[in-house]
Formats: C-alpha cells, structure tokens, sequence
C-alpha cells in the first residue's frame, strides 16, 4: 500500500512539473502594461562637506531605488535612449555620460574640453547606439566669441564622440556664423537654427545645410525656440518683436510658411510652444492685450490644418508646465502663482478639467514628466515650510499620489520615464 502510495506522489510531482513546464514554454511574455515603469530622477544630497547632485532609477510603484551615478555631480538634460535600455546626462557640468537602466557600462563619452558656460541639448538615434548632442559656450571675455558646437557619439564605442561642426558667434568684431542655439529634431537626424536672420536646416553628419526661409526676420526673440514637430515634418517658431510674436509653421523641406495666430495684439508673455504628440496641434499660453505679468493667461489650443484656436481653460489667470500625455488625449498643467499653484489635467477637447493632488497645499509645482502609457504623472513639489522640493507621482485619474524621494534628500528634479 506504501508502494502504490509512493508511486502515485511520484506519478503527481512528475504531472505538475510537466504542466509547470509546458506553461511557461507556451505562456506569452510580459506585455509593456505589465511591466514595472521606471522613473529616473535626480535628487541633491549632503556628501560629507559637499552638496551632490545623484541620479537614480526607481520602480515608481515601489520606494526601493537604485543609484546610477556614485560620485559624479549630475546636470540635466537627462535621455533615455528609444529602447529604454541606457540614458545619456550631463555629469560634472562639461561632460556627458551614459548608463544602463541598471547602473551598469558607466561611461565617459566626452569630457569638456575648454567651454564657459556650457548648456546641452541631447538627442538619441532611432537605433538606440549613437546620439547627437549640441553645446553652447560663452565667450571667455566680451572680446572672443561663443560658439554653437554640434557633436555624434557612438554608444558602442566603436567610433566614439566626434565634432560635426562649430560655428561661432558675438565676440569683438562680432561674429556671426550663427544666432540661436543648434534644436534637435526628436530622431537626432536633423537639427534647425538660425543663421543671418534666417532658419537652416542640416542633417547630424554636417550635411546638406538649407535655408529653408526666403527672406530675413526676427524668427525667434525674447527667448523663444524652433520647435520640430514629433513627426519631423514641419518646425514651430514664433516670429516678430517681442512681445507682440506670432506662431508661425514652416515645413521640414521650406515650404508652406504659415502664421498661425494673426493676432497683431497679442502680447506674449510665456513663450513656450508644445506640440501635440500626433503633431496636429499645437498648445500655448495666450495673454490678454495689455497684459505682460502672465496673470491674464489662458491656455489655447491651435489645430495646424484648419488654423483656428479654442480656449481651453476659459479663466484667465497664471498658467504654466503645459505637458501632453503620449497618447494626446490630455493635457497637464498647473495653475497660480509661485509657491501657490495647483496640478490640473483637461481633455484636449477642453469638456472635462481635474485638480489632481489636492491634499497637497498649493506651493511650487514643476517639471511635469508623464508616463510612457500615459497613466501617471510624475512632478516636483516644493514643500513649505523647508524650501524643499520632492517627487511625487500620481495617476492619471488622481488617485495613488505617492511620494517617492526620501528625507536624506535636499532637492529632487529632472524626473524622466524609461521609453516602453
């Protein structure tokens, strides 16, 4: 009887691990829903005498997190590569790093080399290994000129950092080979500035410089950008004297330029352009004639193919941190004046407007960051009393607002979400 007993519980263990097997041979792998969202971030802390700025990586649905960047000052901007598997930073003010998703392969990819004031923008390729980055130094004195330098690192190692071009400008005799930044097209295959009181265009290898305008203007003043759409089609840019600046389009290849507002009246005030992700539209901030504090703002969202604008918020008032979630469908944003504001989302056909976080006083709310699946928000919120900021993360629906930096934190920013 033993026996039989015995063999039967052999015969059982024998069947479940099969089962157990063939389960997981036939069973689909993880989806991107079911996946952990990372969120990297970085967060000021005291290092002996010193201050430091870290990086870390944490599963925003848990407070265990992981530090990416031991002993290395961090500074935005911070990307991740498409993939999601590697971000690229600022590290030490001068040079750019990039690591793993897990704090491995920490690398050195350039390293300053003679650059007052550097400030950098990062764009990764498509394919994950390579990306472009622009740096812009001032000149070390009112006599010597700044310059606009464009850069391709190869993430492989293989080729390395490489200069594509560097064009000079101001010193004494001013030079003028360029007056704007270098703007990244989101695929890093291109890049827009301004040249002679015209916009250019040229691919990332230095290639193919076009003037895309036809005559000279004021195609970006008072601190306004060119903007490339996310589809890479047309850029973005106000153009006139501020503050009275019109939106205007252009296409990718010169053609089609388009004033988008005609509103000679309008007096700008926040000059931020934000593309709807699917590129068919476009949100700003819109002031009231006469009105140049930015306390008479109402968020406007303008269609690109029919060029009308409708008011989305409809209460004039400060408004700021206008983000889109992926999917389009939302907008995010805050409302109020500093140290005084309050996180809202509204549909982007404007029939539904959500506080989120209120049992949060209203204090300084920042650096907006949604979520590859558009289902949470992360931001920083600057808690009072103590002039301390920290992240916090909420969804989409306003529920689950957690707070994810910790005590030993001073100041938390830059947060950024893994690509899925």
């Amino acid at each position: 009887m033993n026996k039989v007993l015995r063999l039967s519980s052999i015969a059982l263990i024998s069947l479940t691990l099969s089962i157990t097997l063939f389960l997981s041979l036939h069973s689909p792998p993880p989806t991107a829903a079911q996946k952990p969202r990372i969120l990297a971030f970085t967060a000021l802390q005291m290092r002996g005498s010193e201050t430091i700025s870290n990086l870390f990586a944490l599963n925003a649905t848990s407070s265990a997190r992981r530090e990416l960047t031991p002993n290395i000052d961090v500074s935005p901007p911070l990307v991740w590569s498409p993939n999601g598997q590697r971000l690229a930073f600022v590290g030490g003010y001068s040079d750019i790093y990039t690591v793993n998703a897990d704090g491995s392969r920490l690398t050195k990819q350039f390293a300053e080399a003679g650059c007052k004031a550097a400030n950098f923008a990062i764009g990764w390729f498509s394919n994950s290994q390579k990306f472009i980055f622009a740096r812009s130094c001032d000149g070390f004195t009112s006599d010597t000129p700044g310059s606009q330098s464009l850069y391709i690192s190869d993430t492989s190692g293989i080729q390395g950092t490489k200069l594509v071009r560097e064009l000079k400008v101001g010193g004494e005799p001013p030079k003028t080979e360029i007056s704007s930044e270098f703007y990244l097209a989101p695929d890093g295959q291109q890049v827009a500035f301004v040249k002679d009181k015209n916009i250019y265009k040229m691919n990332a290898d230095g290639s193919a410089m076009t003037k895309l305008t036809k005559s000279p203007g004021e195609y970006i003043s008072g601190g306004s950008q060119l903007v490339w759409s996310p589809d890479r089609t047309k850029i973005a840019f106000l153009f006139g004297a501020y503050p009275k600046q019109q939106i205007y389009t252009i296409n990718a290849d010169g053609t089609n330029l388009k004033n988008l507002t005609n509103n000679p009246h309008n007096e700008v005030y926040n000059v931020k352009i934000f593309w709807a992700p699917d590129s068919s539209s476009i949100a700003y901030y819109y002031n009231k004639s006469g009105d140049s504090s930015g306390e008479q703002q109402d968020i406007y969202l303008l269609d690109i193919n029919r060029g009308t604008a409708k008011n989305l918020t409809q209460k004039p008032r400060n408004y700021n941190q206008i983000s889109w979630s992926p999917d389009g469908k939302v907008i995010a944003f805050v409302a109020g004046e500093f140290n005084n504001q309050k996180l809202y989302t509204i549909n982007a056909d404007a029939n539904q407007l959500n506080q989120l976080a209120t049992r949060l006083k209203p204090s300084g709310i920042s650096e907006l960051a949604w979520s590859s699946d558009s289902k949470q928000i992360a931001f920083i919120f600057n808690e009072i009393p103590g002039d301390k900021s920290n992240l916090y993360v909420i969804n989409r629906d306003g529920s689950a607002l957690t707070k994810l930096t910790k005590d030993q934190d001073l100041n938390a920013s830059h947060p950024v979400w893994q690509p899925q």
